[in-house]
């Protein structure tokens, strides 16, 4: 399996690889990339439904995507499941299914910066999107939270160390006035170590709203510096779809952004999200 690396000099870029045709060790290398580098691009692929779910088996604890219409469990999912998958594959479209429902992020504004199932700390650490059809003139952004650390210096990095997350009720843009009362069991470390031993920030800022300990003056200040420090464009890979392109993205030490797309209802993505597979990774 051969690769580069993009121009930003950290996204990893597949080169005249056929995902069909992976082995159980190439998904291991490509897994040991993403712990690494955080985002692996497959351009050119061309797969079924029954290859994707091959793939996603082939990593680690695929999660099966549902909605309970008694228990109203997971309702974002309603209509972007699809059965054939056996539901381990959810439809990113605007397009509308037979019952009349689009699939998840089926809007054309900006879908704002985020990672997957914040507020759960078993939730799945990679995320797949593959290009079915539809998706040029599309673009998402993903940023890289090893890098961003990595260039601070100690000063500025230190009082970072032992923060702790305060989660936002919502996904909100308005830093001005963040709530900061304490409102999940769940409070992760604003710096956490991967499964590869890498530093980094986790810092999906528009789910989180302050810091444990801290008032809001104090979160505000600091949320507002590192926010755009970490989305600055050297810590940033864009991808401009074509229909048969691959990303493969880590969840814990990078967040993403997809850009407003007024074709949303004839672009289809499917979205999978599974575990690193079982390797040493150090």
């Amino acid at each position: 399996m051969n690769y580069r690396l993009h121009e930003n000099g950290w996204t990893v870029m597949l080169e005249d690889f056929d995902l069909k045709q992976a082995t159980q060790d190439d998904i291991n290398q490509i897994a040991k990339l993403l712990a690494t580098n955080t985002v692996v691009v497959a351009r050119g692929q061309n797969l079924s439904v029954d290859d994707e779910v091959k793939i996603a088996r082939m990593f680690k604890n695929p999660e099966q995507f549902y909605h309970d219409d008694v228990n109203h469990y997971h309702s974002y999912f309603k209509g972007a499941e699809i059965p054939e998958s056996d539901r381990y594959l959810l439809r990113v479209t605007g397009e509308k299914n037979e019952e009349g429902l689009t699939g998840i992020a089926g809007w054309e504004e900006e879908m704002q910066w985020h990672c997957n199932d914040h507020s759960n700390p078993n939730r799945r650490s990679l995320i797949w999107l593959y290009s079915v059809r539809g998706s040029k003139g599309s673009r998402t952004t993903w940023n890289n939270n090893i890098l961003s650390y990595n260039e601070l210096d100690e000063e500025r990095r230190k009082p970072l160390e032992n923060l702790k997350l305060i989660e936002r009720v919502y996904i909100a843009n308005d830093l001005d006035d963040p709530d900061t009362s304490q409102n999940n069991d769940y409070i992760p470390s604003l710096v956490i170590e991967n499964i590869a031993g890498k530093k980094g920030f986790y810092f999906p800022f528009l789910q989180y709203s302050g810091f444990v300990g801290m008032s809001k003056e104090e979160s505000k200040e600091i949320f507002k510096w590192l926010s755009e420090y970490t989305v600055q464009d050297k810590f940033c890979y864009h991808h401009d779809w074509e229909d048969g392109d691959i990303v493969i993205a880590e969840q814990w030490l990078g967040i993403h952004k997809r850009w407003p797309f007024k074709s949303i209802e004839k672009r289809l993505l499917h979205r999978a999200a599974f575990d690193f597979p079982d390797q040493d990774y150090r």
